[in-house]
């Protein structure tokens, strides 16, 4: 026999289908349908939005308790650990340039001899920098802990809010959330908290709320509705640009369906023609529209609004693109093969993924039959993040965007489809026939044994290792290594200094990390005034990345010695160094002449270095630099009538008053330095750097 009656879901168009009767075949009594809306809304009873509020609840302690509670909020300190010192530093120095520019991109005297800091690196630290720019005053460590605390807490009620998005249930958005809830604990997505990743952690949910809210304009209009889609796909470019990979295509597969619906009158255009207004009974009656001209016009002007709302950061990436040098990639899988990478996920990696695929295609399958426009939007989002997370590491090409990270993109929209599919199983059973009344409750508690059978042990380890086996995840309490130097770099170094630091990154075979994954240098420009040779980041995709100190290379060099020490002492004029690596520490000890040991505690040194105090290379002049300007004062050229100074050059670079700029390579550093020609007379000036136009 057929069986008529379709699965009753969480956003069944029942509107659209007044009068309709389900009739049995021969001999089978007809049965009456689950009610699935009240007056066209989807029904949110009371234990499913209690279930939701829990889960939201115990997310967000599991987050304070990793953050070390009120004492970690307020200790004074940042996080110092992984990305978090690189996006903190840039949201200080981005300070100064939004107040300068009214963009994102400046000089940053800091690090690298100087370099333009700008969308080009770091990519993605625009929402931390508004924040500590909004809110940081006195105490910018406070804003950005209250940025990494907020942004992740919210990550389930931004799942919640998409599932709302796709008009599921209650059941079905908690179902969902707690899917991704036990994705992202019992996989890999946490530890983009604890990298300093939230950014693009925050981003995809944000991502995919905005995607069902796009479907829902396609089907419905309105330009309120337009301006939510539009508000929310800025946001999600703005906090990662990278969000753009997922929800544009599931954004425009989304437009095709529509499109497919006006043309062939599918059942898919019901959504898209169907009105509703509340009849006096609480039914629902059929009000036809059509997709005019303005819902057209819409579409297209939402990418037009996204990128002139977010030009402000985006925009000095075209002028200064030749600052951009070789990426690391990290999430880029093209050496593993792709069949490799699709069999690992039953093989190798984390239960959930193999949950998350069982359960959400169904769900992907149902929520398409149910309203083809959104359905296609959720399965868009879900393979343009199968695509990039595993298809896109057949194509080495595309190393470049790291796209193995968008694996979170395809398992939290499974999770949303998974959540909708299992609400429509526990309701089928729910409707099942006489005697069948309590079978969708028996169903919910064996899937919760298999559940935590499965995933427990997972989610307990995960949980443990956070945040109560040593210091929580997110801890911002120095360590002993981190004060003293902090310490000792302030009692031996001046302000406005130099510091040769040798940054901690990936480690040295055999040589236990000395920082704990601290990356200490983002946070001594703030604590000590000194500019730095090495960090925030080893492997910044800049050109300016050649003037590095880690890992055991010196300026591009594993093997080197005392001239290329010396080569490039001069160039960079340090007045310190702090090293940990075996063969740093034997230089400095092997040099007395050149370095001075000023304190040792075993495994990291810092010493006085001799012969190359000062500003400039050629001439003299007393540099003041600062956040996105370097004032130059008693300028006294060379015999050749110039002035190079210590500092890189950029373009875009401009002097006030107006003065020759003569940008000089010297001894094979990529990038060449500031050279300037004043006039006669002239003593002073000003640089910055600033728009072309």
């Amino acid at each position: 026999m057929v069986d008529l009656d379709p699965i009753p879901f969480a956003d069944e168009e029942t509107g659209t289908e007044v009068g309709r009767t389900v009739t049995a075949s021969v001999g089978r009594p007809a049965r009456t349908r689950t009610p699935m809306r009240s007056s066209g809304r989807p029904r949110w009873p009371l234990l499913a939005i209690l279930l939701l509020t829990v889960l939201g609840i115990a997310h967000g302690l599991a987050i304070w308790r990793g953050m070390g509670g009120l004492e970690g909020l307020t200790n004074g300190w940042p996080l110092w650990r992984d990305d978090h010192p690189l996006y903190y530093h840039s949201a200080l120095v981005t300070r100064a340039f939004l107040h300068q520019s009214a963009t994102t991109a400046g000089y940053d005297p800091a690090f690298m001899a100087g370099y333009a800091k700008s969308v080009v690196f770091p990519a993605s630290s625009t929402l931390p920098e508004l924040v500590v720019w909004a809110f940081g005053g006195d105490r910018p460590e406070l804003a950005y802990k209250l940025y990494v605390l907020v942004s992740a807490i919210a990550l389930p009620w931004l799942v919640a809010l998409a599932a709302a998005a796709w008009r599921l249930r209650a059941r079905g958005a908690a179902l969902a959330v707690l899917l991704f809830l036990l994705y992202i604990w019992t996989d890999f997505p946490i530890n983009y908290a604890a990298f300093g990743m939230l950014p693009y952690l925050l981003a995809i949910p944000l991502g995919l709320l905005a995607t069902g809210l796009f479907g829902g304009y396609l089907i419905q209009g309105g330009i309120l509705r337009w301006l939510m889609v539009t508000s929310l796909m800025s946001l999600t470019v703005m906090v990662h640009l990278t969000a753009a990979m997922v929800v544009a295509p599931a954004a425009a597969l989304a437009y095709l369906a529509a499109l497919i619906a006006i043309g062939a009158g599918s059942p898919g255009g019901r959504d898209l023609d169907a009105g509703r207004a509340e009849e006096p009974t609480g039914g629902d009656r059929v009000i036809p529209r059509r997709f005019s001209a303005s819902r057209h016009i819409g579409v297209w002007l939402v990418p037009l609004f996204v990128l002139a709302s977010n030009a402000f950061w985006w925009l000095p990436g075209l002028w200064l693109s030749s600052t951009k040098g070789a990426s690391d990639f990290a999430f880029a899988h093209s050496s593993e093969g792709v069949f490799r990478r699709l069999l690992q996920i039953v093989t190798v990696e984390a239960e959930v993924q193999s949950i998350l695929l069982a359960l959400g295609l169904p769900g992907l399958v149902l929520l398409v039959r149910q309203s083809r426009i959104r359905g296609m939007a959720l399965a868009g989002f879900c393979v343009s993040g199968l695509f990039w997370g595993y298809l896109a590491g057949g194509f080495q090409v595309l190393d470049f965007l790291q796209p193995g990270r968008h694996t979170y993109a395809c398992y939290t929209a499974l999770a949303i489809a998974g959540g909708a599919g299992l609400d429509a199983f526990f309701l089928r059973l729910r409707g099942g026939g006489e005697g069948a009344s309590r079978l969708d409750r028996w169903a919910m508690a064996a899937a919760l044994v298999i559940g935590l059978r499965m995933l427990g042990p997972a989610l307990f380890a995960s949980l443990r290792e956070r945040l109560w086996a040593g210091e929580p995840f997110l801890s911002s309490r120095p360590s002993s290594r981190l004060l003293w130097v902090i310490d000792r770099v302030k009692a031996h170094v001046k302000q406005g200094e130099r510091l040769l630091y040798e940054e901690g990154g990936k480690g040295l075979s055999g040589i236990p990390d000395p920082f704990q994954r601290g990356r200490f240098s983002g946070l001594l420009p703030e604590h000590t005034g000194v500019e730095l040779i090495g960090g925030p980041y080893l492997h910044a995709a800049l050109t300016t990345n050649f003037t590095q100190f880690g890992e055991g290379t010196l300026f591009g060099k594993s093997d080197w010695d005392r001239e290329h020490f010396v080569k490039y002492a001069r160039l960079y004029r340090v007045s310190a160094i702090l090293c940990w690596s075996p063969r740093a520490r034997r230089f400095c000890r092997s040099n007395p002449d050149l370095i001075t040991i000023l304190d040792d505690d075993g495994a990291v040194l810092i010493g006085a270095v001799h012969g190359f105090a000062g500003d400039t290379i050629v001439g003299a002049a007393h540099v003041a630099a600062e956040p996105g300007r370097l004032h130059v004062r008693a300028m006294s050229p060379g015999v050749d009538g110039s002035i190079v100074l210590r500092y890189h050059s950029v373009p875009s670079l401009r002097a006030r008053p107006p003065i020759p700029l003569d940008p000089r390579f010297e001894e094979g550093d990529p990038v060449p330095f500031i050279g300037l020609r004043p006039p006669p007379g002239t003593r002073e000036v000003d640089l910055e750097m600033v728009a072309p136009f």
